[in-house]
């Protein structure tokens, strides 16, 4: 539960909470209503400060700073967040100057000095019971607080089971998973599994396109089978040669030079064959290094500008935890394919030298052996045996490689398919929980629209799927109401298994589509469930839109109404002065 918001500057309009309902109003300079038009509203909209308000909680909450909180003009100030973790309640304080450190004070432990990413592990671990990560892709604090204070900014409020755009569908499900007491583990798993399948497919369709024989889009047992065959024919013809050189005569007085000038080409293919292979090496690692690039890092590096969400500093304070869970996926992968690409490069390196030296020697021999005419037709029957032999290395390793790579993704397919497994079990086993969720989004949405909703929430091949739909998908704020019935029904499930951080926040984007008795109404339905279940709601709306709410539906909301106002005249704002 939220207390106090404050900040050690005398403009700025601390914001006092209570349990249950609390409305917190901006207003317009010329106490305009609805009716004044539409640029007294967008001031209004834009003045005020309820979106930094969002952004102030989650700041001191182990946020980073947003919005106006990026402005010079406040980056000095000291700002405080009274607020109940665990049994007791703390004041937290922070600046944005010297965001990597906080201040923790409660009447336990006096005050004190810890890093950001500690104060997120303890709310990680009293909020939601977290503790250690257990691999990529698992659950964080910042991705679960979240769902209880969306920001539009963001795009939390563009769909109820995501908190920012583009966030990916692993993230969604773990998150939601655990919020709803369902097992998140087996959702990560998951989609590590089809995670590492996709990579090992890219590499599959890397490796294939060095084949200029196979056919676009041929499937891996083609791809096989191709290089089979290529290499049946390749082998005949090398034994064809072999046969040919071996009956060939040569002058005796050359037959010494032939000997050594056999050793000498025997050396070269060896040489050669290491280069194809280790180049080989090089292809395949490169293509699927540039796959990895290209495809994974430009969405992750879009999903960070987007997103905009902030998540705890667990390695640096430079890089949030969006950051890490989707670029840690391809991390390890490429290291490991620059790693090899090097090492090939070096090995390649390495045998220059020698290369050359045989070089030097094969063209001092091959002018005295064309002086006898046969042996120049020798000369040529061997260096076409060289140029088989290691097309023939090429190709087997090729289809070494192939076949690994089959036998990883089969393996993988087989893990899908045991997670898939394991996940609808797990489904089965917890159906009461997912009845409890389904039947508590039914009632709220019952009281919304006279006509109870849907919740449902599926295991499917693809992942954990939560889909919510109210009566009213037709109608004007359809998508707003959703999220709204979503977030108390989240908030229900955790609070009873004694989760998440006692408070909903919505800002007045939320209703701004719904029309005056249907908001009214959510706000009634938010007083009633803040008390029947002691989770604190915040709304921060603009006058002229409750005005409508309680004109158009007969009911008073005045008694929720906190005493500290908002306004968007340059002293009336959150911070008390405007610096945009």
């Amino acid at each position: 539960m939220l207390h106090r918001l404050a900040a050690d500057r005398d403009g700025f309009r601390t914001l006092t909470f209570r349990p249950g309902l609390n409305i917190i109003l901006a207003t317009r300079a010329d106490g305009g209503d609805a009716d004044r038009g539409s640029a007294n509203e967008r001031r209004s909209r834009n003045g005020a400060g309820k979106s930094s308000t969002i952004d102030l909680i989650h700041f001191l909450l182990g946020g980073k700073a947003e919005g106006a909180l990026t402005a010079a003009a406040v980056a000095e100030w000291n700002f405080s967040l009274d607020v109940d973790v665990g049994h007791e309640r703390v004041e937290v304080t922070r600046s944005v100057a010297n965001a990597k450190q906080v201040f923790i004070r409660s009447a336990q432990t006096g005050v004190d000095r810890i890093q950001n990413a500690q104060w997120c592990k303890r709310l990680g671990e009293d909020w939601f019971g977290l503790r250690e990560k257990r691999g990529n892709g698992d659950v964080s604090y910042r991705q679960l607080v979240s769902y209880f204070a969306r920001r539009k900014r963001d795009g939390g409020l563009d769909s109820p089971i995501r908190t920012f755009r583009n966030q990916s569908t692993a993230s969604v499900e773990t998150s939601l998973a655990h919020l709803f007491g369902l097992d998140a583990e087996l959702v990560r798993r998951l989609h590590q599994a089809k995670a590492a399948l996709k990579q090992t497919k890219d590499a599959q369709t890397a490796l294939a396109a060095l084949d200029k024989a196979a056919a676009d889009g041929s499937k891996r047992a083609d791809l096989e089978a191709q290089l089979e065959a290529e290499i049946a024919s390749v082998k005949l013809g090398r034994d064809r040669l072999a046969e040919r050189i071996e009956a060939f005569n040569v002058l005796p007085a050359f037959r010494e030079l032939e000997r050594e000038l056999a050793i000498l080409n025997q050396d070269f293919r060896d040489l050669s064959d290491g280069d194809v292979i280790d180049q080989e090496a090089i292809d395949v690692n490169a293509r699927a290094l540039e796959a990895e690039t290209f495809t994974q890092a430009p969405d992750i590096a879009r999903l960070f500008e987007e997103a905009r969400i902030v998540f705890p500093d667990l390695v640096t304070d430079r890089y949030d935890e969006v950051h890490r869970f989707h670029e840690k996926l391809v991390e390890n992968r490429q290291s490991h394919l620059q790693n090899e690409i090097a090492a090939a490069q070096q090995r390649i390196a390495n045998r220059q030298p020698r290369r050359e030296m045989i070089e030097a020697r094969r063209r001092d021999i091959t002018r005295s052996l064309r002086a006898s005419g046969p042996a120049d037709e020798l000369l040529r029957l061997r260096d076409e045996l060289s140029g088989r032999e290691s097309e023939l290395k090429q190709l087997e390793g090729r289809l070494q490689e192939a076949r690994k790579l089959e036998e990883r993704a089969e393996a993988l397919e087989r893990e899908v398919e045991d997670a898939v497994r394991a996940l609808r079990q797990d489904r089965r086993e917890r159906s009461t929980i997912v009845d409890t969720a389904s039947r508590t989004f039914s009632e709220i949405s019952e009281r919304l629209y006279e006509k109870a909703g849907q919740l449902a929430i599926s295991a499917t091949d693809t992942g954990l799927r939560f889909l919510p739909q109210t009566p009213a998908d037709g109608s004007a704020g359809v998508m707003s109401m959703e999220v709204f019935c979503f977030d108390l029904t989240l908030a229900a499930l955790a609070k009873r298994r004694g989760e998440g951080p006692g408070f909903i926040i919505h800002d007045s984007h939320l209703f701004e589509p719904v029309d005056g008795r249907q908001f009214a109404r959510a706000l009634q339905i938010a007083a009633d469930f803040s008390e029947s279940t002691g989770i604190q709601y915040v709304a921060l709306l603009n006058s002229d839109e409750l005005v409508r709410a309680e004109r158009e539906s007969g009911a008073s909301f005045a008694k929720y109404v906190l005493e500290t106002e908002l306004s968007d005249t340059p002293d009336g704002g959150l911070f008390g002065v405007r610096f945009d």
